[in-house]
């Protein structure tokens, strides 16, 4: 009969063999949840521009560390472009969300063809040269 030390020893070693193949994190989520409370703590134009410069600079900490960026980032993104007035990037960002999670695709065409819209409606509205 073996001794409860070795036999606990032996299912420790094997328990930290298993954890240690699992990977540490599928996703970059860097300062993501900050943003988030960014725009409750500070409401309005301050709040989002702030939350658009996480977004911004966790998108770029994933790219230089060849991570994936966390899913509803680049449409987050894309989102706060849009509030900005900065259209065309805006829809660039939410394609982006579109390619790497092909599941959000029926939302982000909804999303980009209503930002279309928008942007075509203003043209009309605004006199040629």
């Amino acid at each position: 009969m073996m001794p409860r030390l070795f036999k606990f020893t032996i299912l420790a070693v094997c328990a930290l063999s298993v954890s240690a193949c699992l990977p540490t994190t599928q996703f970059h989520w860097g300062s993501y949840e900050e943003s988030l409370f960014s725009r409750q703590q500070h409401a309005g134009v301050e709040g989002e521009a702030e939350a658009a410069t996480m977004l911004l600079a966790t998108i770029n900490e994933a790219q230089a560390n060849n991570g994936k960026v966390g899913p509803g980032i680049h449409a987050d993104y894309g989102y706060l472009l849009f509030k900005q007035g900065r259209t065309d990037e805006a829809i660039a960002e939410l394609q982006k969300e579109s390619a790497l999670y092909p599941e959000s695709k029926p939302l982000i065409e909804t999303m980009v063809s209503r930002i279309q819209g928008r942007k075509d409606k203003e043209k009309e509205k605004k006199p040629g040269p």
